[in-house]
């Protein structure tokens, strides 16, 4: 409910896809907005005729709905205000305050003021430019588009933002256009600019640190709301030691006195951390259909398995995963009919020649075990360990690695019940009989999600 005059703006350029700094600054304002009881903006600044496309626009808007970040009205597009930004600049050139640069072109120049710039950054603090340095600045391009310095502050005016929640590579930007504010005699914003999100070696964030836009996220299995948790914490802390936070948490503890003053170090580590946190907080039911949901998405051969079944194997993993590609790659042998071995965990736990002959006998055993339970097969593996005399463990590792491939899963026994009776047995079967030539794979490690190309935000 809107119930203040706190008007804030996320204000994307669609040049290329939505960037993960562009959603922090989308958040903050969000949070800022839904804290205080204000409203909150969506708007495109598209006119960059180059550069600007519908299909990143698009994308900006689904990525915006699937992480829940509502916004106000409907969206503004600046190119639907073209004729807006040229009677603004035509007012300037009659009390001479801005110039046609020349009579073949409609490009506009504004005279830049010859005094210091003073404001009050809400992050920074004080902060003074010495406009005498600056040159007159282009408003109106020779094609007759506004430029970005001037079609932010008439939008702005417009619109009756009240508070600029913006990266803090804009500031350089807010002493021209609190000039051109002043110039219309128009009471500019406040402005509020957020630290940057360096990447791990220190410089700012981008594709050579791994994924940057919210496109490569989504598609990697993250959830919105381990994504906007992650992100509030970069560049602001609610004080103490608590991390979790749910949207609505966010909105109840947001405060802008609280953003930090220094630049975030991203940590896709911790992200993967932050989103873990969030799958294992969800209840089964939804964490069910999302995961079914994904798969499905992901064209994971996941009816090779009963419904029930497959519903209890993607349970095994809740506890387990950090996103949902994760649960796609570490229970892909669930899935498929034929699996490769990790050549480590071969050598580390089946050097022994005696484990054709051990596997043989379990497997003989398990044939013939009429009652498929978790329990019944813990009992039989372990009572076959103590007639071989060895420890239960020269056992399950080895079986572990025969039906899965790999050395770690979720607990062993719980996993052959939901695989099934008739799968345990032919993966043991195959495991005898290609026991010196069985197709090995490398261990993957956990990559972040890959990126593609795409632009900035203007105001992100």
């Amino acid at each position: 409910m809107i119930s203040s005059n706190i008007k804030v703006r996320f204000a994307p350029s669609p040049t290329g896809h939505l960037h993960i700094g562009g959603v922090r600054t989308a958040l903050f304002n969000y949070l800022y907005a839904r804290n205080q009881g204000g409203t909150f903006f969506l708007r495109m600044e598209d006119t960059d005729r180059e550069r600007s496309k519908e299909e990143f626009a698009q994308e900006i808007i689904t990525g915006m709905k699937w992480l829940g970040l509502e916004w106000d009205g409907e969206i503004e597009h600046q190119t639907k205000r073209l004729d807006r930004y040229r009677e603004c600049a035509d007012l300037l050139i009659r009390e001479g305050k801005a110039y046609r640069v020349d009579e073949t072109t409609q490009a506009v120049k504004f005279k830049m003021i010859k005094e210091p710039v003073v404001f009050h950054d809400l992050v920074k603090g004080a902060i003074t430019f010495d406009a005498t340095l600056f040159d007159d600045l282009v408003i109106i391009k020779s094609d007759g588009f506004p430029t970005y310095n001037f079609a932010c502050v008439v939008d702005d005016h417009d619109m009756e933002i009240s508070h600029v929640i913006r990266g803090e590579d804009h500031i350089s930007n807010t002493p021209r256009q609190i000039a051109v504010f002043k110039a219309f005699g128009w009471q500019p914003p406040k402005y509020a600019h957020l630290p940057l999100i360096m990447g791990s070696d220190g410089s700012p964030l981008s594709k050579r640190h791994g994924a940057v836009s919210l496109k490569a996220y989504e598609e990697n299995g993250f959830l919105p709301d381990g994504i906007l948790n992650y992100l509030a914490l970069l560049g602001w802390g609610p004080g103490g030691n608590e991390e979790f936070f749910t949207k609505e948490g966010l909105i109840k503890k947001f405060s802008l006195k609280r953003i930090n003053t220094t630049a975030a170090a991203f940590d896709p580590d911790k992200m993967r951390y932050i989103n873990a946190c969030h799958l294992k907080k969800m209840s089964t039911e939804d964490y069910l259909n999302r995961a079914k949901a994904y798969f499905s998405s992901h064209k994971t051969p996941a009816s090779c398995l009963p419904e029930k079944n497959l519903e209890r194997v993607l349970l095994l993993y809740k506890d387990r995963i950090k996103t949902w590609n994760d649960l796609l790659r570490e229970a892909d042998y669930c899935f498929e009919e034929e699996i490769a071995f990790d050549s480590e965990a071969v050598k580390k736990y089946c050097a022994d020649p005696e484990i054709p002959k051990r596997l043989s006998t379990v497997m003989q055993a398990i044939r013939h075990l009429t009652d498929f339970s978790a329990s019944n097969l813990e009992k039989l593996v372990r009572d076959e360990a103590k007639k071989l005399s060895i420890e239960a463990a020269g056992l399950i590792h080895p079986i572990r690695i025969a039906i899965t491939g790999v050395s770690v899963s979720p607990g062993l026994f719980d996993l052959m019940e939901v695989l099934g009776q008739k799968k345990v047995v032919n993966r043991l079967a195959y495991m005898i009989d290609h026991f010196k030539q069985l197709p090995m794979k490398k261990a993957e490690a956990i990559e972040s999600p890959k990126d593609e190309p795409g632009g900035e935000e203007t105001d992100g």
